[in-house]
């Protein structure tokens, strides 16, 4: 029975276990206590790639709306639909 897999944080370390894992050298396997929660990892990494496709996939698009943008105001609009606004410590009030 499968068990969904929920968010599961994906560190470097644990992404270059996966990796040498599921690659074809079998020279250089890691560790075999690294092998717990194989199946789960390699399921929450590939999702992690999927929604960073999709949201390349929107930048993209709002890069080329922007590109194509006849005006400064559609430029701004576009990126800020795709990126949503920025954190609200990285806002600054514009010089007066």
């Amino acid at each position: 029975m499968d068990t969904p897999v929920t968010d599961v944080e994906i560190t470097p370390r644990r992404l270059a276990e996966l990796i040498r894992w599921h690659g074809t050298d079998e020279s250089d396997l890691p560790p075999a206590h690294t092998l717990q929660n194989l199946s789960r990892d390699t399921v929450a990494a590939l999702r992690k790639l999927e929604r960073y496709r999709d949201s390349l996939e929107e930048l993209r698009a709002a890069m080329g709306q922007a590109f194509w943008a006849a005006n400064l105001r559609e430029v701004r609009v576009a990126l800020l639909e795709a990126l949503g606004p920025p954190p609200a410590d990285q806002i600054s009030e514009p010089d007066a």
